[in-house]
């Protein structure tokens, strides 16, 4: 990624929730810019009187207001503002269905292995389909190559942890050789992948 020069930042995205945006349990806001693929925080403060300001030179009754005005000019900013950054929706994760929510173990003929994503030293992950209907992705245990115990533990570690930017553990196969991990199938397939095509070349500030 090329690096781009100031007179082409004139006009950047910031965070519009701001409102929103505690910095820890202090109870202070931050306006975030996003300057040249480097995202740069200004704390917003408030005088006695209520009013919100980024330098004590400029302040303004509220925050849509302060908002207004480094949208005009950037006035001590970084770059002007521009349109507010797009928040993606967090994707939403379910079991296979409503039996499979706390039944973890699945027949291993409802699953049909469709394409193979990857593999590694102690497996294999594909692509796959449950009951003809939802597609989801499936970790092989090479048999001999780990200890079934160990394999499993990763399962029984992932039906605890239910978030938005975590996989989700769908199902597991454990009654024959091999054994089968079934999760949530990620569209975009692995991430070292997906980063290596897609950009040929990131900031070691994006990375952070």
């Amino acid at each position: 990624m090329e690096a781009v020069g100031k007179q082409d930042c004139q006009q950047v995205p910031f965070d519009a929730n701001i409102e929103c945006q505690k910095l820890h349990h202090s109870g202070e806001r931050s306006l975030s810019v996003l300057d040249c693929g480097k995202v740069k925080h200004y704390k917003l403060k408030k005088l006695e009187n209520g009013h919100v300001f980024v330098s004590r030179a400029r302040s303004f009754l509220t925050v849509q207001e302060l908002v207004a005005h480094y949208s005009q000019e950037a006035d001590g900013l970084c770059v002007r503002l521009g349109e507010p950054c797009k928040k993606m929706e967090a994707p939403q994760t379910h079991g296979l269905s409503y039996n499979t929510v706390d039944q973890w173990e699945i027949d291993r003929n409802s699953i049909k292995l469709l394409r193979k994503l990857g593999a590694g030293q102690f497996g294999e992950v594909f692509e796959g389909l449950w009951n003809e209907t939802t597609a989801v992705a499936v970790k092989t245990l090479k048999p001999g190559t780990m200890d079934s115990e160990d394999f499993l533990r990763e399962a029984q570690i992932m039906k605890r942890l239910r978030h938005a930017k975590l996989i989700q553990l769908y199902a597991v196969c454990t009654m024959e050789q091999p054994i089968y991990i079934i999760t949530e199938l990620m569209k975009n397939g692995s991430l070292l992948d997906y980063l290596q095509s897609n950009i040929p070349h990131v900031d070691l500030p994006m990375t952070l």
